[in-house]
């Protein structure tokens, strides 16, 4: 056999290893190339001949028919197929190119969304791996995305598909048809929502959401698709016309579809009937939102509605581009982990009785939550302090250069009895302060170089109250020889607290006792001088000053013919035998 006659056995080997690539197995590992996604202008792609390669390989690389390839002779000018320079162009038209796989590109996702791989016939399936934005999903790829997550997608037609917290999706089918702008995307939400803003395209491309029970097929237009817990398929047009088509259930209904056109929405109930067409929910008001958020840790938005379910979704740039926090607000409220100091864009759609979401509200907010404040330490919420002797303390917060402390009879700080907006350590007395009732609110302050520095928010205000010092007055000695008692005056509902000593400075305390009435009996102690200081409590609890102390002697003392003490030299009561 000459070697030409062997060069061309060996191309038509090829060439049918590539016409049987689904079945050849390894015998053909060498001769099969992959289709890649060519390049398309002006309707044509272009393909670079490499050597050994022939118009029956390029077909049935390229084209939906294979054995088009004598088409290609023609187009191109080729007089031998089977003897092509190396490095020579082939031109291919568009209409001509077999169905091509395109991926997905992720251009934002938030949590720790999961991607499993589908496995195909030639390969086991993928472990779960991290999503990360820039990678490119490929058909067949399974998303699961964690109640704190979010994704958005590009599609390769230039399609935006968001799947939202808590979401199950697969990325069913990602081709491209038989020309440079016809694309086929069919997304399969298993559980959760999705958002598509579908790009305008011609004929002959499709586009759907496949969910349980339901097929939504558009050309151009902005809606979502969501799968309720029990499995009920609602959805919702903003623009343009979707069309919901139930899959009939089995023997008992045909299938029916509906056309939604903007505003408009329909659910798919779980035996496979398709509900009637309804509009959907205006746009809600916004005005009970608050402007600014100062939680270091909550977000607490409270729509002031009072009732119903609102879908919300909060991004830095009012395309919402990059969706950082999304969920569904109960009665009107819903508690999201703070976002970085910053303003934002909330938007929130109404959802009506099937959760099928409305038209959208949007608001502009600020977070400003740091640097944090420093936490309360003393008195507790509500506490009754004494002016004299009691300060305000609160906790040390690392790298803040002071703490700014700010005390007022109103509320609302309005006209503050103590601003210190400086302060190196948060320790603050109360002496200028007459009893009533007050607040007090804290706040770090960052040393940035400036004059005013970085001014965090203040803590919510907590309320105390001074109140006048419980004080023991008027104290009586009455000398009952070996057992002296002292008697003094009490306001009503007030205790006290008794300490006897051996020292005037009280380092050597020889009796202690809780006591309920203005009255106190020395019972036990040995004969001798002693030093006796008492303690008031009013009905709260609150503990006023020690009382100065009072010489108390123990035993009886010799009396003058006058009823007079006798005394020592030094002064001191002389005491009987």
């Amino acid at each position: 056999m000459n070697g030409a006659r062997l060069r061309g056995l060996l191309r038509q080997a090829a060439a049918v290893c590539l016409l049987l690539a689904a079945a050849a197995g390894p015998a053909c590992a060498q001769a099969r190339a992959p289709a890649a996604l060519p390049a398309i202008h002006g309707g044509y792609t272009t393909h670079q001949v490499a050597a050994g390669e022939t118009l029956a390989t390029i077909g049935a690389q390229y084209l939906r028919d294979p054995r088009q390839w004598r088409q290609l002779q023609r187009l191109n000018g080729i007089v031998d197929p089977e003897v092509l320079a190396p490095g020579s162009s082939v031109r291919i038209p568009a209409r001509m190119l077999k169905p091509a796989a395109v991926g997905a590109r992720v251009e934002f996702v938030r949590g720790q969304g999961v991607v499993s791989q589908a496995g195909g016939a030639q390969r086991p399936p993928a472990g779960p791996a991290p999503v990360i934005p820039g990678a490119s999903l490929t058909e067949g790829t399974r998303i699961q995305v964690p109640e704190d997550g979010y994704l958005r997608l590009r599609l390769a037609d230039g399609s935006i598909v968001r799947v939202l917290a808590g979401s199950d999706v697969e990325l069913k089918r990602l081709r491209r048809r038989n020309n440079a702008s016809s694309f086929e995307s069919i997304v399969d939400v298993k559980k959760g929502k999705v958002e598509s803003e579908v790009s305008k395209q011609p004929a002959g491309r499709v586009f759907e959401i496949h969910a349980p029970g339901a097929v939504a097929s558009v050309r151009g237009t902005r809606f979502d698709v969501s799968v309720a817990e029990d499995g009920r398929v609602g959805t919702a047009v903003s623009e343009g016309e979707v069309a919901l088509r139930a899959r009939a259930a089995a023997r008992r209904a045909k299938a029916r579809t509906a056309r939604l056109g903007p505003g408009q929405g329909a659910v798919v109930e779980t035996d496979g009937q398709l509900g009637t067409r309804r509009a959907l929910p205006p746009a809600p008001e916004l005005g009970a939102l608050a402007d600014t958020y100062e939680d270091a840790s909550i977000m607490r938005l409270d729509l002031g509605t009072g009732a119903g379910d609102y879908e919300v979704r909060i991004a830095r740039d009012p395309a919402f581009q990059e969706v950082l926090r999304n969920g569904v607000a109960h009665g009107g409220r819903l508690d999201l982990p703070t976002l970085d100091d910053g303003i934002y864009t909330v938007g929130v759609r109404a959802l009506d009785a099937d959760g099928l979401a409305g038209a959208e509200a949007q608001r502009r907010i600020r977070v400003h939550a740091r640097p944090v404040p420093p936490l309360y330490q003393y008195p507790p919420p509500g506490g009754r302090v004494t002016a004299d002797g009691a300060q305000l303390v609160c906790s040390e917060v690392a790298g803040v250069a002071w703490v700014h402390v700010q005390v007022a009879s109103r509320a609302d700080f309005a006209a503050p009895e103590i601003d210190e907006p400086r302060l190196a350590r948060c320790r603050l007395g109360l002496a200028r302060l007459v009893p009533g009732d007050y607040h007090w609110r804290v706040a770090s302050v960052r040393d940035d170089g400036t004059a005013a520095g970085d001014h965090g928010p203040f803590a919510p205000a907590q309320r105390f109250s001074v109140v006048a010092a419980p004080r023991i007055d008027q104290i009586e000695v009455v000398d009952a020889g070996e057992n002296p008692t002292l008697h003094w005056a009490a306001a009503p509902g007030q205790t006290f607290r008794g300490q006897v000593a051996s020292d005037p400075t009280f380092q050597r305390i020889v009796l202690e006792a809780d006591l309920k009435q203005a009255q106190w009996t020395l019972n036990g102690l040995p004969r001798g001088l002693y030093y006796v200081r008492l303690q008031a409590f009013d009905a709260g609890g609150l503990a006023g000053p020690w009382a100065p102390a009072r010489r108390v002697q123990v035993g009886g003392t010799l009396q003058s013919g006058t009823g007079g003490r006798v005394t020592s030299s030094d002064g001191e009561p002389v005491l009987r035998p």
